[in-house]
């Protein structure tokens, strides 16, 4: 199919300018992005149109508020029908590296050198890509307990692409490692992300309802259990989250802003769930905390 890019800078486009760009014959879609005050625009078209007949059809009515820039507006015309949109995609999505990952798609599987743990994931319709400060904070949460303490069992609660869970797979390989979600879509995804990473038999990953407040197949109690949701969600689970730890147990929350981690602390520590360790990273907060068995015993890790 033709496509055909006019980009241009200038004053805001008023509601009359745009909506005359809306109504050409051969419109696709128009975008824009600001800086200082100053708009550059991009109009998609199907057909080629010239820079001069562009102009005339939008600013030639001294209505237009716009009207006294025409003659300052520069127009740069491209014919973009043969760019493989897929591949320029793919570019935006380089592998990425944490701590002893490697994470990447399978666009770049022929061409990863790194001798870390290299883990294969295709995020592109479940939350989890490991390029968010969320998924990073977790990591190196996750890590962190690694040098401290041997877990038998991990729940990975809102798994999403399944990342966590790999990592945790990896850090301890004898251990159960069970992740659940809400969403049909990051169960497929993170159930082929362990096949391509060869998991299949240490991972489980499980579909539950909203409504059913974490009431899952697997009753255990678990060593270390990992939540990456939104603020509100672990507040609202927190008290189905604290079943799910084992005496002196461990949990690990994010998906928290810095001014919202009091918040959260202070929900938990309701049930003796008492922070250890505080990770931020670009405004997110990733923290550790301890399900104590006295209140009064709360011992921090260093």
């Amino acid at each position: 199919m033709a496509c055909w890019l006019l980009e241009f800078e200038t004053k805001k486009l008023d509601d009359k300018a745009i909506n005359l760009i809306e109504n050409l014959n051969n419109f696709q879609a128009i975008s824009y992005s600001e800086s200082n005050n100053i708009f550059e625009y991009k109009v998609y078209l199907n057909k080629y149109v010239t820079e001069e007949i562009f102009l005339n059809l939008i600013f030639n009515n001294p209505s237009i508020e716009n009207y006294k820039f025409k003659k300052k507006i520069k127009i740069k015309v491209s014919n973009i029908s043969g760019i493989d949109w897929l591949h320029e995609n793919f570019k935006l999505f380089l592998p990425v590296e944490y701590n002893d990952f490697i994470f990447y798609g399978d666009h770049f599987k022929d061409h990863i050198k790194y001798k870390k743990n290299k883990i294969r994931l295709n995020s592109s319709d479940a939350f989890g890509s490991g390029a968010h400060p969320t998924t990073e904070g977790c990591i190196k949460a996750i890590k962190f307990l690694n040098k401290k303490i041997k877990i038998n069992s991990f729940l990975d609660i809102g798994t999403g692409s399944g990342i966590l869970s790999i990592c945790a797979s990896k850090y301890w390989k004898n251990a159960q490692i069970y992740g659940v979600d809400i969403d049909q879509t990051s169960i497929i995804r993170s159930r082929l992300n362990i096949k391509n990473n060869n998991l299949k038999s240490k991972i489980r990953f499980e579909l539950i309802h909203p409504k059913t407040n974490l009431n899952l197949k697997n009753k255990s109690e678990f060593d270390l259990v990992v939540a990456n949701i939104i603020t509100s969600e672990l507040s609202s689970l927190a008290k189905y989250i604290e079943k799910k730890i084992k005496k002196n147990g461990y949990l690990v929350l994010s998906g928290i802003l810095d001014y919202q981690s009091k918040i959260i602390l202070s929900k938990f520590r309701n049930f003796n769930i008492i922070l250890n360790k505080k990770i931020s990273i670009s405004g997110w907060v990733t923290i550790i905390l301890k399900k104590e068995v006295k209140y009064n015993e709360t011992k921090y890790l260093s």
